[in-house]
This record gives structure tokens, C-alpha cells and sequence, in this order.
């Protein structure tokens, strides 16, 4: 990398051809590459004014596959009671597993090839684990960082508390947090992540993980621990879910320091509003669904790269995504219906028109789709380009439980702090940090028209 800025383009390009060029990169892998071709456009590129204009970009529900690096997941039959009861494996890391973007093969007319490379490792990416994380699973996770749980038991095998771990698989970086004083069972994790700017305009990335517990199915208790100061701390104020209203807790979607759940009318019996809790304020709001959603079973909330509302279901093998304007008030109306999806052509030929399709996940940054399909198993659909990939790996198939691991434009770019700008001296450091962009992006980065 050139030290200075003699050799830069914008010696011989004006700097709107300049910002030509880089409105036409949108992919995590090639932005890092450019970046770390020279100081000119590691310094372009990492400053906020940029990243701000790629959001901006993708604000209109603008997918970005190539943020979905892939899913991190722990098998049921890797913790099972034997192993408990007698820790046949002390020695052997049972860290999460994780399956790359690149290891799902792409329906071509009626065939995909299975998948049969190995699968990886937490530890591949977090040298040193060894048996610290067995027993994790994934629960949580947002712009590179993972929260991990594992369930702690007393002497009559009764779950008395959790334990939690963050990690960040991009840096390699892993944070010890303290326990929960609570004996309760956590009803849902969420991460936020916020970037940071220092004086010298270095910018770097804190995390925040809320804990959430739903009281009688109706009070919300929230606990808070920031990486920052390194403690939890209690949410002040105890809201509680409009009368009448019952949550639909394996709902949740969480974002920009907002979690929203799906609710539904005792009264009628239907999906009618989506309840969002604000945890900065500890307050709860309301959105009426439109019409069209209340009449469905089970949608999907996801949140675009503006940090807008989307809402996803299917009927039938045609699916409807919506988007609300958070300029509008909370009645129905703020709902515009952006685009119907028909998955008849991108299913396999052999699924009819009669086969049923279940949603199970939606990413609203990358525009991807979780599908169950009866009688095929599970799928991931791309809103973008409408491409279905065969999530057929036996161990991920039969644990059906999957924890997709995005990365957001700034997450993207941390590897060039790692390799660039001169934060790690030892050319070791430089290589193990590149290893696991490798090794998250898969072995072929020029081919990012696959994702």
C-alpha cells in the first residue's frame, strides 16, 4: 500500500468521476480489496460521508445479498444429555457451526448438487476456544457480532441462569459477559451495534445486549449490558401490552435500538398490530397491519437498510412485501405494498402449485428469505434476484435452527483496519485477520454474481 497520495486517481480523474466508480461497488469483498489497494481509497472509502451514501442507496428496501455471509447454528445432537451427564468430550470444541453463502448451491433448472464440503467451526475463526464455548448456541446477532447462551443447570439438572458470550467472527474479538443475576429464563436477546468516532475520526464499533422478559405474557422487564462500561444495568419503567392484545413472542424483529413483535386481537382472533418497544425509553407503541396481513397466519418482520418497517408473508407460492413510512401515523395507511413476489418459477419443477411453503426467516439489509417447503426441506430465496439456494446440509436440516450472520458496510471494512492502516504490526496478525474474511466469505471472492 502506497504511503501517500502521489500515485492516487484523483490526480488524473475528477473526484465526481471518482464517486462514479464507487457508486457502482456494492459488495462487502470488493469493497474491502479496494481499500486496501492504497491510502487514497482506504481513506475514501472509510469515511462516513461514503458509508452514509451507500445507506442512502439502499434505502428503498435496496437488497444487498453479499451482506448475508451465511448462518451460524449448534446441533441438538452435539449437547446431548449423555454429553452433559458424563463430558465424554472435554477436549473437543462444540462451538457453533457455520455454513457459508457460498457452500448453498444454486437451483440450475431442476438440479442443485449437494453440498459436501465441511462445514466450520466458531474456532476457525476464534482460535484457542477449545471446550469455553460448548454447549453455546446462537441467539442473537447484527453487523458481525454473535451472542451466544448456553442454559446453566443446577445439581437436579433444574435451568437456574444463563450464560452469554459476544463475539465478532469478522475480527476474531470475543467478550466475556458477566451472568445475569436473574434465575428466569430470558424470553428474547437483541444485539445493537453502534459505530463509534474518536477525535482523531478513527471509527470503531460498540455493542449493546438487551435482555427481555415477558411478564405474564403481557409486562416487559429489560435488563441492559453495554460494552462500554462492561456491566448490566436495569431499564427503567415496566410497559405493559395494550388490553386485549396477545403476543406472538417467536415473532420478534430487532433493529436501531427497537424491538417489534407481532400481536394479535383476543377479541377477533387475528393478527391486527405490530407492537413496537423502544428500549432506550422503555415505551411500546402500536401499528395497525394492513388489511391484506391480518388475514394471514404468519408473517415476517424484518427492517430495510434505513432502518424502516418491513413486513413479509406468503399466500399461497406468491409472497407480498410491504413497507411503512415512519412518517405516518400509526393506522393502517402508512402501509405501501412495494412488490408481489411469484416463487413458482425459482421453486424446483417437481414442487406443484399446491405445495406448501412456510416462511421462517426474512433479513430485510440482504433481502433474504428463509423457505420451508413440504416434502424439500429448507430454502434460501433472494428478493433481489429472485435466486433459491438448497440449505441441504443434514446437520442443519434436522436441527432446523439457523442464526443468520449479516454484516453492515462499516462491519465490511473492519479488515482493512485490521491489514491497512498499520493497527497490527506483525505480519502474522495481518495474515490470521485475512484468514477469516477468507474463510467467512468463502474461497472465491471474485464471484460475487453467486450470491
Amino acid at each position: 500500500m502506497e504511503d501517500d497520495y502521489s500515485e492516487a486517481p484523483s490526480q488524473q480523474l475528477p473526484m465526481d468521476i471518482i464517486y462514479k466508480i464507487l457508486a457502482h461497488i456494492s459488495d462487502p469483498a470488493s469493497l474491502a480489496r479496494l481499500a486496501s489497494s492504497c491510502k487514497f481509497w482506504h481513506d475514501l472509502i472509510k469515511d462516513p460521508t461514503f458509508l452514509d451514501r451507500l445507506r442512502r442507496r439502499h434505502g428503498d428496501h435496496g437488497f444487498t445479498p453479499s451482506l448475508l455471509l451465511g448462518f451460524f447454528y449448534q446441533d441438538n445432537r452435539r449437547s446431548s444429555p449423555d454429553l452433559w451427564k458424563y463430558h465424554i468430550d472435554k477436549t473437543r470444541c462444540l462451538a457453533p457451526s457455520f455454513v457459508r453463502m457460498s457452500e448453498l448451491t444454486q437451483f440450475v433448472g431442476s438440479k442443485a448438487a449437494r453440498n459436501t464440503r465441511k462445514l466450520l467451526s466458531l474456532e476457525t475463526f476464534i482460535p484457542g476456544l477449545g471446550t469455553s464455548l460448548n454447549f453455546y448456541k446462537p441467539v442473537a446477532s447484527q453487523d458481525s457480532f454473535l451472542a451466544l447462551r448456553r442454559k446453566s443447570k443446577d445439581t437436579d439438572g433444574q435451568t437456574i441462569k444463563d450464560l452469554i458470550c459476544v463475539c465478532n467472527a469478522l475480527t476474531g474479538e470475543i467478550f466475556e459477559i458477566p451472568s445475569l443475576r436473574v434465575n428466569r429464563r430470558t424470553d428474547h436477546y437483541a444485539l445493537f451495534v453502534t459505530n463509534d468516532v474518536d477525535l482523531s475520526g478513527r471509527v470503531s464499533q460498540s455493542f449493546q445486549l438487551i435482555s427481555i422478559w415477558v411478564m405474564k405474557a403481557k409486562k416487559f422487564v429489560s435488563l441492559c449490558y453495554s460494552s462500554k462500561t462492561g456491566t448490566w444495568t436495569a431499564c427503567e419503567g415496566v410497559p405493559e401490552l395494550m388490553h386485549g392484545l396477545y403476543l406472538v413472542s417467536n415473532s420478534a424483529a430487532s433493529s436501531d435500538g427497537v424491538v417489534r413483535w407481532l400481536c394479535g386481537s383476543w377479541r377477533q382472533m387475528m393478527l391486527t398490530h405490530v407492537t413496537t418497544l423502544n428500549v432506550g425509553n422503555m415505551e411500546l407503541s402500536y401499528l395497525e397491519l394492513p388489511p391484506e396481513a391480518k388475514r394471514n397466519k404468519a408473517p415476517l418482520l424484518g427492517s430495510s437498510a434505513d432502518g424502516g418497517l418491513l413486513l413479509l408473508f406468503a399466500q399461497g407460492l406468491e409472497m407480498s412485501l410491504w413497507k411503512h413510512s415512519n412518517a405516518v401515523g400509526s393506522d393502517s395507511s402508512g402501509w405501501v405494498l412495494s412488490e408481489r413476489i411469484d416463487m413458482r418459477s425459482s421453486l424446483p419443477p417437481r414442487v406443484g402449485i399446491r405445495a406448501k411453503v412456510r416462511l421462517e426467516m426474512f433479513r430485510g439489509k440482504s433481502g433474504t428469505v428463509v423457505l420451508w417447503v413440504d416434502e424439500e426441506g429448507l430454502f434460501l430465496f433472494s428478493l433481489s434476484d429472485r435466486s433459491l439456494r438448497k440449505i441441504d446440509s443434514e446437520y442443519v436440516t434436522k436441527k432446523y435452527f439457523l442464526c443468520p450472520y449479516e454484516i453492515d458496510w462499516l462491519s465490511c471494512l473492519a479488515i482493512t483496519n485490521l491489514t491497512v492502516d498499520g493497527s497490527m504490526s506483525l505480519d502474522v496478525k495481518r495474515e490470521k485477520a485475512q484468514g477469516r474474511w477468507r474463510a467467512l466469505m468463502g474461497t472465491n471472492l471474485v464471484a460475487n454474481t453467486a450470491y
